[in-house]
């Protein structure tokens, strides 16, 4: 299990916008995310207020940066710098159950495809073994001086 420091150490993103706490498996091609959602989530308080569900921009996102583990840990430490990745495409994207805090999303990640810089993934989130969450997407790693 890799827990969220070493996460940080591979994908470049911070604070409340890391979106996942751990990885409970990886290998060249595929994934599987955890984020424990918590009822201190920025969003908790409108979206919606006494009532909060997670944004399903935010579900996505958070497979997003499980792909983006995925990517970037094919890639050298020295590869990785200055590195980010950028959506390009976000495609069949469904939500089926909603997302509240106190729940374990879990984000099970599979690459597609990958030409040169370009990788395409297959996202599916689930809570309690039940799909909430699935997407097709695109992303191009990019170093942030180009």
């Amino acid at each position: 299990m890799i827990n969220a420091q070493e996460i940080e150490k591979i994908i470049p993103h911070r604070g409340d916008m890391r979106l996942i706490d751990e990885v409970r498996e990886y290998n060249d091609t595929s994934a599987v995310g955890v984020k424990y959602v918590r009822d201190d989530e920025f969003w908790c308080s409108g979206h919606f207020p006494g009532n909060p569900i997670m944004p399903g921009v935010l579900q996505v996102e958070a497979l997003a940066q499980t792909a983006c583990f995925v990517a970037f840990k094919r890639l050298s430490n020295e590869e990785r710098k200055d590195m980010l990745g950028y959506f390009t495409t976000m495609e069949k994207i469904k939500f089926s159950h909603m997302v509240r805090p106190g729940d374990k999303l879990e984000l099970h990640v599979e690459l597609l495809m990958t030409k040169m810089k370009l990788y395409k993934f297959h996202g599916i989130a689930m809570v309690g073994g039940k799909k909430v969450a699935e997407s097709t997407f695109t992303a191009v790693l990019q170093k942030t001086t180009e």
